[in-house]
């Protein structure tokens, strides 16, 4: 897992799409309503949030983190083997699903963390009445240099990270109704030099980024239950 830049517009996005209702401008031009029937909150180049009109997030005490996804982007491993300078630097598919694979506990783990430090509300692992699930997933991940395991020894530098894209879904546990949708797209940070990129400084970019996305969204939970 290559280093993914923090989603910058996260925490104004969750304002929008978990406490809110706001006017924004649409760049984007995604549409007001959405074909399941949610209201749009907030769209700009990188983020597009939707929220049911009407939800109280307080009225939920309880809250499941669902089992996240990843995915990557359409065509990643083709396109990156293609610029392999040899066969023991290329993807092969046990790379791409144990990376898929990495990030996906890293998800479960971290989010489950966060939200049993949430005040108002207890993190459980079977829904019931007033249960919230919350799905994070990524989506069109994007990795400029990922650590391979290698019979030789081999160091990869690189200047930008990769790219990728939170989806994040939330459900009312009882009747399945989808009552807020968040789509962040975002690059990977540039240094402006070239860096050594390796397995455990990918990995601790990556657990630090998704420790800021569940920070900030427990962190809107946890106001909402204050107020």
């Amino acid at each position: 897992m290559n280093q993914i830049h923090p989603l910058k517009s996260f925490t104004m996005l969750l304002c929008a799409s978990l406490v809110v209702g706001c006017s924004s401008t649409n760049p984007s031009n995604a549409p007001e309503v959405s074909e399941d029937g949610l209201n749009l909150k907030l769209s700009t180049r990188s983020t597009i949030a939707y929220k049911k009109s009407g939800v109280d997030f307080a009225t939920y005490d309880q809250v499941q983190i669902m089992p996240s996804t990843v995915a990557f982007k359409k065509n990643w491993m083709r396109n990156y083997n293609r610029s392999s300078a040899s066969i023991s630097t290329r993807v092969k598919d046990s790379d791409v699903i144990r990376i898929k694979k990495s990030m996906a506990t890293m998800l479960d783990e971290i989010f489950i963390e966060e939200f049993n430090k949430g005040t108002g509300y207890t993190v459980v692992s079977e829904p019931s009445a007033n249960t919230l699930l919350i799905k994070p997933s990524i989506i069109d991940l994007n990795v400029n240099a990922p650590d391979l395991p290698s019979a030789t020894r081999t160091r990869t530098y690189t200047s930008e990270s990769g790219e990728a894209t939170l989806f994040l879904e939330i459900y009312d546990s009882v009747s399945g109704e989808i009552l807020a949708r968040v789509i962040d797209a975002q690059g990977g940070r540039d240094h402006g030099y070239y860096q050594w990129s390796t397995r455990v400084s990918n990995n601790a970019d990556a657990r630090r980024i998704i420790r800021s996305w569940a920070k900030k969204l427990r962190a809107k939970f946890d106001e909402a239950h204050a107020k």
